[in-house]
């Protein structure tokens, strides 16, 4: 950042006019906020691009070419570029070319969804076993938090059974433990939405603090 007051000033009040164009939402739908969006998405595009550029396909042009010497290297770095341009006969709109885009595209979601599944499986589903099964202690806070644990699973669980009678007795039992469960959910959910809400205004006032000291900084 340059220390030029006129320039500190005029790059300020781009940023400020830029906020307040997407601030005109809060009116309706109109194209001051329409051109500010569009400048926003050429503006990542770009940036990804010289980003993607400098950090990804020169680099591996070049390790590609310095490689040639050696034709099994050579041949697991040329992959990645053939599979990338498979992916570019989609541009055709031709069918008898364009289905050739779906051998990356099965590859990509393949390797993607096992990575989620991965991720869920060892990031979510065993902790959260872990922490069900955590044995009791000493101390009669966490075996009242670990009972409550234990019991908000298995409640939660119970919503997503259907498969029983609600005519019998278990049935009833099991509604019972299922109303239980599905309102455990919507506090789970109010408190993401309730979280998801805080990162919004932290936004908002984030962007009305910084008009706030743009217009004040000329008074000193």
């Amino acid at each position: 950042m340059t220390d030029d007051p006129l320039t500190t000033l005029s790059v300020g009040l781009i940023a400020v006019v830029l906020t307040l164009l997407v601030f005109s939402r809060l009116l309706g739908d109109n194209p001051a906020f329409r051109a500010v969006q569009y400048l926003f998405v050429g503006a990542s595009l770009g940036y990804a691009f010289v980003v993607v550029y400098h950090q990804v396909l020169r680099p591996e042009a070049l390790a590609l070419l310095a490689s040639v010497a050696d034709p099994l290297l050579f041949g697991l770095r040329l992959a990645p570029w053939l599979l990338g341009l498979l992916l570019l006969t989609r541009l055709t709109r031709r069918q008898t070319l364009s289905w050739l885009a779906n051998i990356p595209l099965a590859l990509l979601f393949g390797v993607a969804m096992a990575l989620a599944a991965a991720g869920a499986l060892a990031g979510t589903i065993m902790p959260q076993l872990l922490d069900t099964a955590r044995p009791l202690g000493n101390d009669p806070l966490q075996i009242v938090g670990a009972l409550a644990l234990v019991i908000g699973v298995v409640l939660t669980l119970s919503s997503f059974y259907f498969t029983v009678a609600r005519e019998r007795a278990g049935g009833r039992l099991l509604a019972l433990s299922a109303r239980a469960g599905r309102w455990l959910l919507m506090i789970a959910f109010g408190f993401f939405f309730a979280g998801v809400l805080l990162t919004y205004l932290t936004a908002l006032n984030t962007r009305l603090e910084f008009i706030v000291n743009w217009l004040r900084a000329p008074l000193g």
